[in-house]
């Protein structure tokens, strides 16, 4: 990836990202349900939609938000987890579903990361009632590779 990741480096098939979600996610999530997530995504989800996302973290608790442009729901949950990292992305979100209002009822929980790479990178990973990957957030962020966390989680309207 290069220094300012481009749209295709956003995709949760971007090797290095696939990679990361796997690592990320690994003893909560089986290997075959990213790779299922990614799949969908890539071939059935509805289109990616751009959106604003921001963490505040500092050793074990933060906050994490995420504003969909052009819909009507908003993401504000606390973070538990480990890392000191702050600031702003602005990058796509993709969901497995074939259309978005699910994507949106259906959030029952949340992992967060940053990933160093391409200048930094925040993933959040969104999930089922079942803990099955249901949509993802990847966006640009310089300091993002210094955060995990996660929680339980639900999309709110504006």
């Amino acid at each position: 990836m290069s220094a300012e990741p481009k749209i295709k480096d956003l995709s949760p098939s971007n090797k290095v990202l696939h990679a990361k979600m796997l690592s990320g996610l690994e003893g909560r999530v089986s290997e075959e349900d990213v790779n299922s997530f990614v799949k969908k995504v890539t071939s059935v989800g509805a289109p990616a939609i751009s959106a604003k996302a921001s963490v505040i973290q500092a050793l074990i608790y933060g906050n994490v938000t995420c504003d969909p442009k052009d819909k009507p729901w908003k993401f504000d949950e606390s973070i538990w987890g480990i890392g000191a990292a702050g600031g702003s992305s602005i990058g796509v979100m993709y969901t497995a579903y074939e259309s978005w209002d699910p994507f949106f009822t259906n959030t029952r929980a949340f992992h967060v990361q940053g990933i160093a790479s391409g200048g930094g990178i925040l993933q959040i990973t969104w999930f089922d009632g079942k803990g099955i990957p249901i949509g993802q957030f990847n966006g640009a962020m310089a300091g993002a590779g210094g955060i995990e966390g996660g929680g339980k989680a639900s999309w709110k309207r504006k």
